[in-house]
């Protein structure tokens, strides 16, 4: 059984998921031995790992290379950032191919463009546009009857609550129109993660046909999580795993843990820097046989 179908199989069966976010093979390893249910490669760990903006810099092509390394040395199902298709109906049809045969078992679009920029850098605001849904359905139709019977495919609303404007009716038009157009999997409306609503989030997700995730970030790495008018300053993101689930949420996803590993080692090295010594490292460093076991060490050297 493949990626794709394990993880439909999951779902068929009313089991909750939780993913983490990945960048390289390793981290994806580390994630899988943790016990995590999936691993999501989304565009602005995978472009911070090449030392760039989520700008839409890097390619599809190289992230199919990716997937492909990946989908080789972990069992979990791996959850893609498909951005808005890649282009075309077409294109999108044709990209969703190349990852599934790289082993995908998920991707998810959003209904943003024509530019490609993360919606959470700054100024974003003023450059994203939301794209018709009447055309990212299309996208998603493509992408339907191109795919392999158990490839998942996840739709994302990128509509946001605005002041004074009703967008809830709006949202979960688009969402039900991108279930008929062949979305398995839904991200959840944007009025009820952003409010941190749990009843709105419960109303939303009983009134959906397909499965819905949940995507958040550590609490405080992005400050617009937090609903205006808040009183304790906290957002989705400070929910357990539980409430979200209580809440009929099928898959947990937070993408942005490369920053954990980063800052570890930023701290690390700029004490090396100040002692001028290597003792900093000591107590930070995984282990030597721990490395050699996530690198699958022996499977090289037993016939050796």
């Amino acid at each position: 059984m493949n990626a794709a179908a394990k993880l439909r199989a999951r779902l068929d069966k009313g089991d909750n998921l939780v993913a983490m976010g990945t960048w390289d093979v390793l981290s994806a390893k580390v994630i899988e031995r943790a016990g995590f249910d999936m691993v999501s490669l989304q565009s602005f760990q995978w472009a911070a790992g090449w030392g760039v903006p989520d700008l839409g810099i890097k390619t599809p092509s190289e992230l199919v290379d990716l997937i492909l390394r990946m989908a080789g040395e972990i069992d979990i199902p791996i959850l893609v950032d498909f951005e808005e298709g890649y282009g075309s109906p077409g294109h999108a049809a044709y990209w969703q191919q190349q990852m599934e045969r790289a082993g995908a078992a998920a991707v998810h679009v959003d209904d943003k463009g024509p530019v490609h920029m993360c919606p959470w850098l700054p100024g974003s605001a003023d450059k994203i546009q939301v794209s018709s849904a009447e055309y990212t359905a299309e996208i998603i139709h493509a992408m339907a009857k191109s795919r392999r019977e158990d490839m998942v495919i996840v739709a994302r609303c990128q509509v946001k609550p605005r002041e004074g404007v009703n967008t809830e009716a709006e949202e979960m038009r688009r969402l039900r129109m991108y279930i008929e157009a062949g979305a398995d999997v839904v991200y959840a409306p944007k009025y009820a993660t952003l409010a941190n609503d749990l009843a709105k989030l419960r109303e939303a997700v009983a009134s959906l046909p397909v499965p819905v995730l949940v995507q958040a970030n550590p609490p405080g790495y992005i400050a617009d999580y937090v609903p205006r008018g808040s009183n304790d300053g906290k957002s989705i993101a400070d929910r357990s795993f539980a409430e979200l689930f209580d809440c009929g949420v099928r898959i947990f996803n937070s993408p942005q843990l490369y920053a954990v590993a980063y800052k570890a080692l930023a701290d690390v090295l700029g004490a090396i820097r100040r002692d001028g010594n290597l003792q900093p490292a000591r107590e930070g460093m995984m282990p030597f046989d721990e490395i050699l076991k996530l690198v699958d060490y022996q499977r090289f050297t037993e016939r050796l």
